[in-house]
């Protein structure tokens, strides 16, 4: 083996696969004959297996049946057959007999609970990317081992059995089915699946594809959201590939227990219930889309990813980040309403935020152990990533880059790929030098900021430099990228976009156009993966004429701004007057992006002698809106329905303005006697603030319908509000709830996530997280382990750093997925604490010398 990889001397062909499986009994057994092909003479077989019992292993050729030694490494997971003979070059079968337990964490062949009538029932599912398959079969578990395969299940009769393809035959004996399924094309093992449930569909043909929802009966009333959008969105696939879907189904199957947002299985997509089942006369705008993105999402993978596969997991971003690109493009297609990318600067601020560390890494990186690939699966894969993409699409223009992207589906489908062949036909699509300009994004760690200085009084001439951005600040940090820069400015023609390559470390650039320039912005439609500073002539010109930038552009100044004051680039005054800037701004999704920034300034930089003045502060920032679209005024399409939620956050959250919380409380009463009462945009910020000033009794209600919730969308909302509350005993309780049943694996660790971050839970969420770490991390799964430790970045003190690296680095309570995702959340912390330190007082001093004009500071 290499780099952790199984040697190319032998590789699969076909798997005839069958599995036994009995979720009451929390256990499975099988047989795998796999058929493969040697290119030399071989004593020893290495595949992949892990927590299996390997009962049987012989291996036939030709006419001879060889025995064989089966040795499993428990840490490198690695199965090596060791024949009593050498095998020759050519053909042969691999027949293993196996067993083993269905585990509680939520990956491999896992075991699921749902209640059906109140009586729970226990059933199974599969979730094999990246490196889970071999906890199901053994199996050569790369993506580059690619075969067919015949799958045969035999489980309870009552249940629904599931899998990639249609079943070809179903035999009943006694209280056991048996299904066997048609053959697979060629595919990777982490995308076979299995589904073992009580499961109910709701069927509907697409453009000769048989699509179904699959879910508990009681929720398949929640499926028709779903369908439409499958409806809407997969001939918009089949065009933009240029390739129709390949298989002759889609299953679209909501879990009761899973990990994950979503999964890609071939023809068979798991998902999580609350990214697949939606109430549409009860959900939220914002939930309905975040759905059909995830959903979009998954349908796009059935082409890059299933169709055509990265060859190893350093290239996973050829996976997700087209997956999450292309939804957001189709999305927009089929609801341009919905303005997706708009929603997308928001997502990107995510991956700004965590590439700007030292302990980001490259999108593509090298990974050997499976902990290192599941560590893979986070912002800077599937976010940046996209915004990569989407720059150089701007660049290269739309028609060249699908052009490019439907010959390589069409070169190297059913196979797997390398980044460079994709570089190879968008290169030859375009004429552009698309590799090499690529190669600078993936590669190395970090991103640029691009600095700009007006060469002369008409800031016609512009002095353009690049460093590597680090939230740290400091001096110029190595690092240089080919940045396609969009310069938007304003002259006396008007509003312009000049497009540069900026190639070298400095650049000088003369913009066309007549007159002298009123404001420059040097990332024009947000469309580049890069921050910008300007000098303090080019900054008062922009906070002067902020309404004149496109929504985008005025969350992406926000961003650029807020990351300077983190910096200690800039001061807090810097922020204040942006924010000023956009007083009045009723652009949702700016408004949006106001939000997290208010709670943080209240939260952790205001202090209590301050309080006031921040809240009058607010107060003046969105009355204006308020006053345009109040509770039940300003129209009635889903951006002002959004707006108002935000607005609503805004003055309750970070105003904390008397009026907007009592009118909350009224809400919220008539609300609780009848949902229809209430806007559902609405919901989720009236209930969250009414949670802030609740009580017990309104804890023991929210709690009670978190577990009498009719859709995942109301058992999200209240458990997430449920993180809510302010006093201490009521945090001691939602505490030690998140560890019984009725928190399930696959959600416990969302509480966590507002609770560390709040100033009046955060300790003693803190205590009670490692207290019961042990607990909490084999309930969660490496997957919701991994995001308890990232909620751990909102501890903003010395003494809390300390404790969570050691904690989390200590082999007792280490997750091996979580290391990269341990080292940001440490240095998170840090930048917190910096923060604090630098900011707070400054801040203090601009809120005692504002001019407040009128009770309201307006």
């Amino acid at each position: 083996m290499t780099a952790g990889r199984l040697p190319e001397t032998v590789r699969p062909e076909r798997y005839d696969l069958s599995w036994d499986v009995r979720p009451d009994d929390g256990r499975f057994s099988g047989r795998v004959a796999i058929t493969v092909r040697t290119t030399a003479e071989v004593s020893e077989i290495l595949l992949h297996a892990q927590e299996l019992t390997i009962t049987e292993a012989v291996v036939r050729a030709a006419d001879r049946t060889l025995p064989a030694i089966a040795t499993l490494d428990a840490a490198s997971t690695v199965l090596r057959l060791t024949l009593s003979q050498p095998l020759p070059a050519g053909q042969a079968i691999l027949d293993l007999a196996f067993s083993g337990r269905l585990n509680a964490q939520m990956k491999g062949l896992y075991q699921a609970r749902s209640s059906v009538d109140g009586v729970e029932e226990r059933y199974a599912f599969t979730q094999f990317e990246p490196t889970d398959a071999r906890r199901a079969f053994p199996c050569f578990d790369e993506p580059g081992f690619k075969a067919t395969f015949r799958l045969e299940a035999t489980a309870p009769a009552h249940l629904t059995v599931l899998s990639n393809m249609p079943a070809v035959s179903e035999v009943r004996r006694g209280d056991t089915q048996t299904v066997r399924f048609a053959e697979t094309p060629v595919m990777s093992t982490y995308l076979l699946a299995l589904a073992v449930g009580r499961l109910s569909s709701r069927p509907l043909a697409v453009e000769g594809v048989q699509v179904a929802v699959w879910a508990a009966p009681h929720d398949l009333h929640l499926a028709d959201f779903a369908l439409e959008v499958t409806r809407a969105t997969l001939p918009l696939l089949n065009t933009y590939f240029g390739l129709p879907y390949p298989y002759p189904k889609l299953d679209l199957i909501a879990v009761p227990d899973f990990a994950m947002g979503a999964m890609e299985n071939w023809g068979a997509i798991f998902f999580r219930d609350s990214r697949l089942l939606v109430d549409p006369a009860r959900a939220s705008t914002a939930t309905q889309r975040a759905v059909a993105n995830v959903i979009v999402h998954e349908i796009v993978h059935q082409w890059f990813g299933n169709l055509v596969t990265m060859a190893w997991w350093d290239d996973l971003w050829l996976n997700e980040a087209f997956a999450t690109w292309l939804a957001c493009k189709i999305v927009d297609q089929w609801r341009p309403e919905w303005r997706s990318w708009d929603e997308f600067q928001l997502e990107k601020q995510s991956p700004l935020a965590l590439d700007a560390l030292d302990s980001s890494r490259p999108i593509v990186s090298a990974v050997r152990s499976p902990a290192e690939i599941e560590g893979m699966f986070d912002a800077l894969t599937y976010d940046k990533g996209a915004a990569v993409l989407r720059m150089i699409e701007q660049f290269v223009g739309e028609e060249a880059f699908r052009r490019g992207i439907q010959t390589y589906m069409a070169k190297h489908q059913f196979g797997n790929t390398a980044a460079a062949d994709l570089w190879r036909e968008l290169e030859a699509a375009s004429g552009h030098p698309i590799g090499s300009l690529a190669k600078d994004w993936l590669t190395q760690a970090g991103y640029p900021i691009l600095c700009v200085r007006a060469g002369a009084a008409d800031r016609r001439s512009l002095d353009l430099s690049q460093r590597r951005w680090s939230v740290h600040g400091g001096t110029a940090r190595a690092g240089a990228w080919t940045i396609p820069a969009v310069i938007r400015y304003e002259d006396d023609s008007g509003v312009q976009a000049h497009r540069v390559l900026v190639t070298a470390p400095r650049a000088a650039v003369r913009l066309p156009g007549r007159g002298a320039v009123k404001w420059v912005y040097a990332n024009g439609g947000e469309s580049g993966f890069y921050r910008v500073e300007t000098d303090e002539g080019l900054r008062e010109a922009v906070l002067s004429a902020a309404l004149s930038l496109s929504a985008v552009e005025r969350i992406g100044w926000l961003s650029h701004t807020w990351a300077q004051v983190e910096s200690g680039d800039l001061t807090i005054d810097a922020f204040m007057g942006a924010l000023g800037a956009l007083r009045g701004d009723s652009t949702r999704v700016v408004l949006e992006a106001m939000a997290p920034y208010l709670d943080t300034l209240g939260d952790r930089l205001v202090g209590a002698d301050d309080r006031l003045l921040f809240s009058r502060v607010v107060d003046d920032l969105t009355l204006p809106v308020w006053d345009r679209l109040g509770w039940d005024g300003g129209g009635s399409d889903d951006e002002t329905h959004l707006a108002r939620a935000a607005v609503v956050w805004m003055r309750g959250a970070a105003a904390r303005d008397a009026v907007i919380l009592a009118e909350v409380e009224r809400r919220l009463a008539a609300y609780l006697k009848d949902a229809s009462a209430l806007d559902p945009t609405l919901v989720s910020a009236v209930v969250r603030l009414g949670a802030r000033h609740g009580d017990e009794k309104r804890f023991a209600e929210y709690r009670d319908r978190f577990l009498r919730a009719a859709t995942p969308e109301d058992r999200d909302r209240y458990l997430g509000a449920l993180a809510e509350f302010a006093q201490p005993d009521l945090i001691q309780e939602l505490l030690r709830f998140t560890l019984t049943e009725a928190v399930r694996g696959q959600d416990v660790w969302k509480p966590y996530r507002p609770l560390l971050a709040s100033p009046a839970a955060q300790e003693a969420a803190w205590r009670f997280l490692t207290a019961h770490w042990e607990v909490l991390r084999a309930k969660a799964g490496s997957v919701g382990a991994t995001r308890m430790i990232q909620a751990a970045r909102g501890l903003w003190r010395d003494a809390w750093h300390e404790e969570i690296r050691s904690f989390f680095a200590d082999p007792v309570h280490r997750v091996d997925s979580a290391d990269k995702a341990l080292a940001q959340t440490a240095e998170f912390v840090r930048v917190g604490i910096a923060l604090q330190a630098a900011q707070a007082a400054p801040l203090s001093r601009w809120l005692r010398g504002l001019e407040l004009r009128g009770p309201r500071g307006a």
